[in-house]
């Protein structure tokens, strides 16, 4: 049972694999073929072109675009009731102000 199921899986794995390697060959086939296409540099006057039914290189395209559009927010608000602390102390109480400096246990060096 677990023979078959490795042997499945690997199969599948194959054909996911020739599934996304297929337009490359194909475009790698049509460049050795010796196979040219006629490009039109008359610009003066209006014409139409006949479409080469027998080139099946316009049917695949091997690296499709991707645009993301991101959004970004705006954060460059900016806050204008602001006062400006004078003193460290200034949370606690404007009556209280405390005679030592605040500060960390010592510690050695």
């Amino acid at each position: 049972m677990n023979t078959q199921q490795n042997i499945l899986i690997k199969i599948l794995s194959v054909v996911v694999l020739l599934a996304v390697l297929f337009p490359s060959a194909v475009k790698f086939v049509h460049v050795l073929e010796q196979h040219e296409h006629e490009v039109c540099i008359d610009n003066s006057t209006t014409h139409m072109h006949e479409m080469d039914v027998d080139c099946e290189f316009y049917k695949f395209k091997i690296n499709p675009v991707f645009t993301f559009k991101i959004k970004y927010a705006d954060l460059e608000t900016s806050i204008q009731n602001y006062l400006k602390i004078t003193s460290q102390y200034h949370f606690i109480s404007t009556y209280q102000k405390l005679g030592i400096a605040l500060r960390g246990p010592p510690q050695l060096v």
